[in-house]
C-alpha cells in the first residue's frame, strides 16, 4: 500500500478585511499587516511566506481559493453623440495642429477590484481545462493544480469523480511538492489504476456502491474535515441507500447523513429539497438546524425522536419555538459560552455581537431566535451582527466550506426580509472585507 501523509494539517487563516493582492512577473502577492505571501503561477505553483522582513520565506498552502470565477467585464453601449461644443471643436484643431493630447487620469482601483485583477492573472497563467476542474473546489487549490500538473492529459479523473480526486490530491500533496522525479516515480504506479482501486490505496471503502457514491458528490461539498468522515460514511449500509436514491451529493446532504441521529429525523423527502438547494452546496443549514434543535431540545426534556420533518419551514418553525423557552433558562452553557473575534471587522452600522448576552437581546429587539446561536458562534462557525442601516435587521455569517464566510441570514424584525438596497449595503461590505 502507498504510504500517504495524514490528511488533515494546519492551515493558514488570516483575517479577511486585512488582506491585498497584487500579481506581476507569473508571482501572486497576498499581503496582511503582520505577513506577506508569494505563490508562483502555473507551472510552477510554490507558495512561501514571512511574517517580517527579518523572518525566513517558509512553504505554506493558502486556504483560501485561488481559482476564482472569472466574469469579463460587460462593454458599455454607446451613447448618443451630443450636440458639438464649440469649444470642443477649437480643441481639436489645436489637437490637430500638433500640441500633445491632455495625459488621460489613471483609474484608481478599489481594494477589491484590485484583488480580483491579481487572481484573475493568477488564474489565466492556468490551461482553461486545469481551472474549469479546480474552480468549484472551495479550497486546497494548490494540491489539486500540482496533481492536474502532473497528471497532464490524464487529468480526466477530476470529470468523472471530483471528489475522489480531491482525497488523492490531499492525501499525496507532499509528493507532489517534492522534485519533479520523485513525483513521477509515485504517480506511475497510480495512472493505471481503476477507481476502486484508487480508493483502496487511499484506504476508503471500494466496493461498486461506494465508488458510485463518491463519483456523485459535487466538488464544492469537499472539504479536508469531510474527508475525515468518508471513510465512516462510504461503510455505512444505510447511508449508501439513501445516496444510492439521491442523483447527487452536496454538503447538506453529507452532513445529515454522517449524524445518524439527525439522519433519522429526516425523510427522502427532505433530503431531496436539500439537495435542491444551492446555498446546501457550501453551508449545511438544514443539518446545523436541526442540531440545533436537538440540543436546545435535550436542554429542554422535549423528546423529538419520533419526529420526522419533510420540508426546511417546519425545522425553522420549531427551532423559534424550541428557541423562545430556552433563552428564558438560567443555562449556565450559554453564559460559558466564550465568543471568538468576529471573521469580519464590523462598521458603525454593521456591528458584531461578542457576548451571549448580546445575542439575547437582539434576539427580544428584534423578536427573532438568534440566542439559540450562542453555541454556534462559540464553536467558530457562525457570527451575528446587528445590521443598523439601511434597515434594522439581524445578520448571520456562517464558515462554508473551504473557509469563506457568506451571508446565511439576514432578516428585519420577527423574521421578515430586508429590502434589496439593504441586502445590496451588506453584501458589498462582506466583498469587501475578504480576500
Amino acid at each position: 500500500m502507498l504510504d500517504a501523509p495524514a490528511i488533515s494539517s494546519p492551515r493558514l487563516t488570516m483575517p479577511a478585511a486585512r488582506l491585498d493582492a497584487r500579481f506581476k512577473q507569473d508571482t501572486l502577492y497576498v499581503f496582511a499587516v503582520d505577513e506577506t505571501q508569494l505563490i508562483r503561477a502555473w507551472p510552477d505553483l510554490t507558495a512561501v511566506r514571512k511574517h517580517d522582513r527579518a523572518a525566513r520565506w517558509a512553504a505554506f498552502e493558502p486556504d483560501y481559493p485561488l481559482i476564482r470565477p472569472y466574469r469579463p467585464r460587460r462593454k458599455p453601449k454607446r451613447a448618443t453623440a451630443p450636440a458639438t461644443d464649440p469649444r470642443q471643436l477649437t480643441l481639436a484643431l489645436e489637437l490637430a495642429a500638433g500640441a500633445p493630447p491632455p495625459p488621460l487620469p489613471a483609474p484608481k482601483l478599489t481594494p477589491a477590484q484590485r484583488r480580483k485583477r491579481a487572481f484573475d492573472a493568477f488564474r489565466f497563467t492556468c490551461p482553461k481545462p486545469v481551472a474549469r476542474r479546480v474552480e468549484p473546489f472551495r479550497g486546497d487549490h494548490l494540491p489539486l493544480l500540482r496533481l492536474l500538473r502532473a497528471l497532464g492529459e490524464r487529468g480526466d479523473l477530476f470529470d468523472s469523480n471530483p471528489a475522489l480526486g480531491y482525497c488523492l490530491a490531499l492525501a499525496f500533496r507532499q509528493t507532489l511538492a517534492s522534485p519533479q522525479p520523485e513525483r513521477d516515480q509515485h504517480l506511475e504506479r497510480l495512472v493505471a489504476l481503476k477507481q476502486a482501486e484508487i480508493m483502496a490505496r487511499l484506504e476508503l471503502p471500494d466496493s461498486k456502491r461506494a465508488v458510485k457514491a463518491m463519483a456523485k458528490i459535487r466538488p464544492g461539498a469537499m472539504s479536508r474535515e469531510l474527508v475525515g468522515g468518508l471513510k465512516r460514511l462510504l461503510a455505512d449500509d444505510a447511508a449508501l441507500r439513501v445516496m444510492g436514491h439521491l442523483p447527487a451529493l452536496n454538503l447538506g446532504v453529507l452532513t445529515l447523513l454522517l449524524d445518524p441521529q439527525l439522519r433519522a429525523l429526516a425523510t427522502p423527502v427532505l433530503f431531496e429539497a436539500v439537495l435542491a438547494d444551492k446555498q446546501e452546496d457550501h453551508f449545511p443549514f438544514a443539518a446545523r438546524r436541526l442540531a440545533d434543535i436537538q440540543q436546545m431540545a435535550d436542554a429542554l426534556g422535549t423528546d423529538i425522536s419520533r419526529r420526522r420533518f419533510r420540508e426546511r419551514k417546519r425545522l425553522d418553525a420549531l427551532f423559534q419555538d424550541l428557541a423562545r423557552d430556552y433563552t428564558r433558562l438560567d443555562d449556565a452553557r450559554l453564559e460559558g459560552c466564550r465568543f471568538p473575534p468576529p471573521p469580519v471587522l464590523g462598521t458603525d452600522a454593521i456591528v458584531p455581537l461578542r457576548a451571549p448576552r448580546a445575542l439575547v437581546e437582539e434576539g427580544h429587539k428584534q423578536h427573532n431566535c438568534v440566542a439559540g446561536y450562542a453555541e454556534r458562534v462559540a464553536g467558530g462557525d457562525t457570527y451575528i451582527y446587528r445590521v443598523l442601516a439601511p434597515q434594522r435587521a439581524t445578520l448571520s455569517l456562517v464558515r462554508w466550506s473551504g473557509g469563506r464566510w457568506q451571508i446565511g441570514e439576514l432578516l428585519r424584525a420577527g423574521n421578515h426580509p430586508v429590502s434589496a438596497a439593504t441586502r445590496r449595503a451588506v453584501t458589498e461590505w462582506l466583498e469587501a472585507a475578504r480576500l
